[in-house]
């Protein structure tokens, strides 16, 4: 005799008394409409089937059996492999997106969270919720309007334990992120190449959010009293002197938490591009950047970035022929000696014009800039003059400097000397090896 095991839940077994009272007479047919809420007709149906079949007849015919309208277990078991062999320890989220982009899977996140944590597969990323100190800033209105910079120095590459420098902006009002660049340390050429990529895609942004770095601020914070009432300030540096001519303000802060959506997306990116490029065997600085604006920024764009309101649009677009080389160069001012050199960057180099040496007629401070392509250049009386470094030129030029003093010095103690008014009507000095001699021979 088969026996089957009937599991019922506490509304099952509600009607099931409800059945047994109107059954024995306990109650009527009006009385248990009104306690289950159902027709006549449905309980006269309920009451014959209860007769017929007893307990069995109250779940409902259809528990516990596969509607069809859910994924075959293939199909799951096919996601759970495929993660396990070639995306364990990645982020659910980042592999159900992967999904979505290579294997044309669309699920749900919450279907591939249940799925892996049913078959014991834990989160890798489970953050604790935690209480905000203060309040978020709001955004702003416009695309443009505010452009957060930064740099993280992370192990980008797997198996390489040295440390790289992740440049990168994100546009404040759209979390769009404007431009990355790769770089073996955080230099004033990697910010440089942020600005091209944001100008070529976006156009140029109003103003910058920074950290309180020397590239950004002079190290010299506060001006003495005296300084200020002569009138001195503070010299910008050459990253700002840059901003300033394309027509870009700089802001900076010593909070991170001031600038914190690029400080939130660098941990993103330490976890989606991280494993991005070691999946797709990626070890050198070029690939890097390559794989970044080709595949990775462009799909994190579309994924997470809001799109851009021409209307609340304030990048400036450019035209065809904007000379990025020459328009965003960083420039310095230095001063020109013996009217051909000049000292910049440690080194000393001479100033040349078609390739040949020439001379600028001045000895004052002229404007130094360092284009893109890392070549030096003077503008002086609206005319570029190239500049070549000398390895050997800070020794050549002591020695010429110390010899021109000594003749100079020479000249100016024979000068003055003989117009010495101790030195009028006196004949002219012997040695006294002369004046010796004549004293003894009568000479």
């Amino acid at each position: 005799m088969n026996h089957e095991r009937i599991i019922l839940t506490m509304k099952d077994q509600r009607i099931n008394d409800i059945m047994v009272k109107l059954i024995s007479g306990e109650i009527k047919t009006c009385d248990a409409m009104r306690l289950t809420g159902l027709s006549e007709r449905q309980i006269y149906r309920k009451k014959k089937a209860y007769k017929e079949y007893g307990i069995s007849s109250i779940p409902h015919k259809s528990r516990n059996i596969p509607t069809g309208r859910g994924f075959s277990n293939d199909f799951k078991s096919y996601i759970i492999k495929l993660y396990q062999s070639e995306y364990d320890g990645w982020n659910f989220y980042h592999f159900n997106d992967t999904l979505e982009d290579y294997y044309d899977i669309h699920v749900s996140d919450s279907f591939i969270y249940n799925l892996l944590t049913s078959n014991g597969i834990q989160s890798p990323n489970q953050y604790k919720k935690r209480k905000t100190s203060h309040p978020p800033r709001e955004r702003k209105e416009n695309a443009g309007e505010l452009i957060q910079v930064d740099a993280s120095k992370h192990k980008w590459f797997y198996g390489d334990d040295n440390y790289y420098y992740l440049h990168g902006g994100i546009d404040d009002s759209t979390g769009t992120v404007t431009s990355c660049f790769f770089a073996d340390q955080e230099t004033i050429f990697g910010y440089q190449m942020i600005m091209k990529q944001t100008i070529m895609n976006y156009g140029i942004p109003e103003c910058l959010y920074t950290d309180y770095r020397t590239v950004f601020q002079s190290s010299k914070k506060n001006l003495t009293l005296e300084e200020e009432l002569n009138g001195k300030q503070i010299k910008n540096t050459r990253f700002a002197n840059m901003l300033e001519h394309i027509g870009t303000d700089i802001i900076s802060t010593i909070n991170p938490r001031a600038k914190g959506r690029i400080e939130r997306l660098w941990r993103t990116f330490q976890d989606r591009l991280y494993k991005e490029l070691k999946k797709k065997s990626i070890h050198t600085i070029e690939e890097a950047n390559q794989y970044l604006n080709d595949v990775f920024i462009p799909k994190y764009n579309a994924r997470f970035a809001l799109p851009i309101d021409n209307t609340k649009n304030h990048f400036i677009c450019l035209d065809n022929d904007f000379d990025y080389n020459k328009e965003l160069a960083v420039f310095s001012e230095h001063k020109v000696f013996h009217n051909s050199y000049l000292k910049y960057d440690n080194c000393y180099h001479v100033i040349l014009k078609n390739n040949e040496k020439c001379y600028l007629p001045t000895s004052d401070k002229v404007k130094v800039y360092t284009f893109l392509d890392n070549t030096n250049h003077i503008l002086f009386n609206n005319e570029w003059y190239d500049l070549k470094t000398i390895n050997d030129f800070k020794i050549e030029t002591k020695q010429v400097i110390t010899s021109t003093l000594q003749h100079e010095i020479n000249n100016s103690k024979e000068k003055h000397s003989n117009k010495s008014p101790w030195r009028k009507g006196l004949p002219p000095l012997v040695s006294h090896n002369s004046m010796y001699y004549a004293l003894h021979h009568g000479c």
